[in-house]
């Protein structure tokens, strides 16, 4: 089962129904939550194309403020889908793709959606 249910008695004495998700639920939407941005997926795009950037490198290329990006970097740092390192005086952040990838997997079979895997071409001199 995906989730369970248990009462708690609250403040006032009545009663109320809590929900426990199993972890590969509240991953899978951790990291949905993540991107559930377009400035975050813009941010993810970006980072994926060119590599570790700093926020400046980020904020340089894109149509955002730099308070923007840096609270888009957070909460995509927090879903676990970029990682950062310091350098000297700034903060490097780079994409994870291993992360997208395990959610993506972690989806389909969520929902029973059979991933086909990339045919192999073989090289032929013929």
């Amino acid at each position: 089962m995906d989730y369970r249910i248990f009462a708690i008695e609250n403040k006032i004495n009545k009663m109320v129904k809590k929900v426990q998700f199993n972890s590969a639920l509240e991953e899978i939407a951790e990291v949905t939550k993540a991107m559930g941005h377009p400035a975050r997926i813009t941010i993810l795009k970006y980072l994926m194309s060119e590599g570790p950037s700093t926020c400046q490198q980020i904020v340089d290329h894109l149509p955002y403020s730099q308070s923007t990006v840096s609270g888009h970097l957070q909460k995509l740092k927090e879903g676990g889908l970029i990682s950062m390192k310091s350098h000297k005086t700034s903060s490097i952040y780079s994409f994870d793709s291993k992360q997208l990838q395990k959610t993506h997997n972690d989806i389909a079979e969520l929902f029973g959606i059979v991933i086909e895997a990339k045919e192999k071409k073989q090289l032929s001199l013929f």
